[in-house]
């Protein structure tokens, strides 16, 4: 079966389900705290170092304990209440944004103290991901499973479009100490309205260690060749593309176009503003072109956006490049997230999905330390440039071997069994129908 045989297509129809709607409006909050904190954190690191090698190896830092921790995060997401798992993954990083104010407001954040901090809000963040990408199946019927997870990816984009705004006032007026305050703040807000979500759903993942559901969950990935191309797509736009949208936009912004906070700001929100512009356009007629296309338009534009940031030192061009990576950002998520989370048996779901984040995540700080270590040596811009050349090569072979296409593969609408375990199919094969579990 091909298309969205899932009808609803309108995200916003989600929110009518009171549960998912109070879900969506305090993982906005949060998302607003976590890119506030997330581009306070490498301004400082920049401000400290004047290093892209520095900038680089926080990004890793906040992001090699979350590789770990997620596919964990997302056996225990099988076995227990998602919904626990959110709220102890935001109250561990709101106490790690503490301790940041409080070193900062004395005067002892050294850039050795924000490596330790990113590695236990990274280690959070492993507790925060998987059943945030999960928790949507539960909290809607099955036929609106498809409008929750563009839901989903709208608040992330709201998120990253309001963070960055706040970002650069409280940078450029107050400096990293109110912008870590003010993330504070907004991560206890975000916290007190997730803690009225309720659920009734009951975990189907079956008994067994963390380390055998964890391999159950891998099993099923791997006999599932579409699930594996999401992956590699995932990690490949990740490393190449991602990484300079997110952790090295601070260095783009000094070391391309001669500007500080100011530039950071102006390059995130840019990208913010990219993703609502695509946001409108997923939930329109975007919302009728088929997976395996959009996918091959969002690599291109993605590599495209890249391209043009590193070609210019003017700061009005690189906005365009970055409206066009925040937009091709969005709109790739949605659509790797789209065609996994309709394909996936909710007994399933956790594990799945924290595989997929494992594939971001792990892109990110790979790219990160590896491109801040060689645009020290060679430059950034020559490293942006190339890593922008090899997306658009990337998405044409993609294309010409036609593996986009599995993207397209899905299973039936509700009402008929799951295979329920990690037997191997066929790369069109739609047995493998997700049980509704919905409460």
């Amino acid at each position: 079966v091909t298309g969205e045989s899932l009808h609803v297509t309108n995200p916003f129809s989600a929110l009518r389900y009171p549960a998912f709607a109070r879900f969506a409006l305090g993982s906005t909050f949060c998302g607003v705290a976590q890119f506030l904190a997330g581009l306070a954190t490498p301004f400082l690191i920049n401000q400290l170092t004047d290093s892209n090698s520095w900038v680089g190896a926080a990004s890793f830092a906040a992001l090699l304990p979350a590789v770990i921790g997620t596919p964990f995060a997302g056996a225990l997401a099988d076995q227990m209440d998602r919904r626990l798992l959110l709220l102890g993954g935001i109250g561990l990083q709101s106490l790690v944004m503490v301790a940041i104010v409080v070193l900062y407001t004395s005067d002892r954040l050294t850039p050795w103290f924000i490596l330790g901090l990113n590695f236990v809000g990274g280690s959070a963040s492993s507790f925060l991901w998987a059943p945030t990408q999960s928790l949507a199946a539960v909290l809607v019927p099955r036929e609106s499973l498809a409008a929750a997870v563009r839901m989903v990816s709208i608040t992330f984009t709201v998120a990253r479009s309001v963070g960055p705004v706040v970002a650069a006032l409280t940078l450029a007026f107050g400096g990293p100490g109110l912008a870590f305050s003010m993330a504070l703040g907004i991560y206890l807000v975000g916290f007190s309205v997730l803690t009225t979500v309720r659920t009734e759903w009951s975990p189907t993942g079956g008994g067994g260690s963390l380390r055998s559901q964890l391999g159950d969950g891998i099993a099923y990935v791997r006999a599932r060749p579409e699930m594996r191309l999401a992956f590699r797509l995932a990690f490949t736009v990740a490393s190449l593309g991602a990484v300079f949208a997110f952790s090295l936009t601070a260095g783009v912004a000094d070391d391309l176009y001669g500007l500080g906070g100011g530039g950071l700001g102006v390059l995130a929100t840019s990208a913010g503003v990219g993703s609502l512009l695509a946001s409108a356009y997923i939930s329109g007629p975007g919302s009728r072109v088929a997976r395996s296309i959009m996918e091959h338009r969002n690599i291109l534009l993605y590599g495209f956006g890249l391209v043009v940031v590193a070609s210019t030192s003017w700061m009005a061009v690189g906005i365009v490049g970055y409206l066009c990576m925040g937009a091709a950002h969005m709109l790739h998520g949605t659509t790797l997230s789209t065609a996994l989370q309709i394909r996936v048996d909710d007994a399933y779901r956790g594990r799945v999905m924290s595989v997929f984040l494992v594939a971001v995540l792990s892109g990110i700080p790979l790219g990160g330390l590896a491109f801040g270590i060689l645009s020290d040596l060679v430059g950034l811009r020559w490293v942006a440039l190339g890593a922008g050349c090899l997306l658009v090569i990337h998405a044409l072979a993609f294309h010409h071997q036609g593996l986009l296409a599995m993207l397209d593969n899905e299973v039936g609408v509700a009402g008929g069994g799951s295979d329920g375990g990690p037997v191997a199919e066929t790369p069109d094969s739609g047995d493998d129908q997700p049980t509704d579990d919905r409460s």
